[in-house]
């Protein structure tokens, strides 16, 4: 991961770290309530695992990964459906936050990573391992390693849920501003926007590159419906895969 990116996230952390995990407007400043904001992981969590039992993908409830988990908001709710859980993230000052949150947690775990690779993670050692809302900040580049990192850690017939943008929506305004100045030039309005703290980047990968990548790793493709909780300038889909 580039120092940009790194800065940016380190900011995020010190400054506004839950609104940067959940972005809502009403919600900036430090507004989010604790109990609401992590409820809202919970429920996330039941959801998408009903999901994969319909998709007939139900995952073994040994050991998950959340990537990207920023202050543990999936990571808590993962820790109440699996005997044990480890949070990734690649920003120390969320990180930080992550474990003083979750500190009863008693099988939540938190690891630092480099943003592209999973390397304090066995092979074969994970049997769900789910991401949202975090791909989507890496370059296409480190996402592209990341999910073959998936490909490496989850188990035989474990689980892997994910969500990334695809493409730049054009029938948005905002998506035809990404696709013709991109990030570099739209982070000046996002520091007039939210503050110089809180720059948040979106990269794309497409959808026909990540599900190659998947196939690549061993996976079998259950799944992908769009979930365009990447905002409306992108397209954006969860990917529901099991390890062959």
């Amino acid at each position: 991961m580039s120092d940009r990116h790194r800065q940016q996230w380190e900011a995020l952390g010190r400054v506004d770290p839950y609104w940067a995990v959940i972005s809502e407007p009403g919600k900036k400043g430090g507004r989010w309530d604790p109990e609401d904001f992590f409820a809202s992981g919970a429920n996330e969590i039941r959801a998408v695992l009903a999901r994969a039992a319909a998709l007939g993908i139900d995952p073994a409830r040994g050991r998950a990964l959340d990537y990207g988990c920023g202050v543990g908001r999936l990571t808590r709710a993962l820790a109440g459906e699996f005997a044990s859980v480890v949070g990734v993230d690649f920003s120390e000052s969320m990180l930080a936050e992550a474990r003083r949150a979750n500190a009863g947690i008693a099988n939540a775990r938190f690891e630092r990573n480099d943003g592209r690779s999973l390397a304090a993670i066995a092979s074969g050692s994970i049997d769900f391992a789910y991401s949202v809302i975090a791909l989507q900040h890496s370059p296409a580049a480190a996402q592209r390693e990341v999910i073959r990192e998936f490909g490496r850690v989850v188990a035989p017939e474990g689980v892997v849920v994910f969500q990334t943008p695809s493409r730049p929506n054009l029938r948005t305004a905002s998506g035809i501003a990404f696709r013709l100045v991109g990030n570099r030039l739209l982070n000046l309005p996002r520091r007039v926007l939210h503050g110089k703290g809180r720059v948040m980047e979106v990269h794309a990968l497409p959808r026909e590159e990540v599900t190659r990548l998947l196939a690549q790793g061993g996976f079998e493709v259950r799944e992908i419906e769009r979930y365009d909780v990447a905002g409306p300038a992108f397209e954006s889909y969860r990917y529901f895969a099991r390890r062959r």
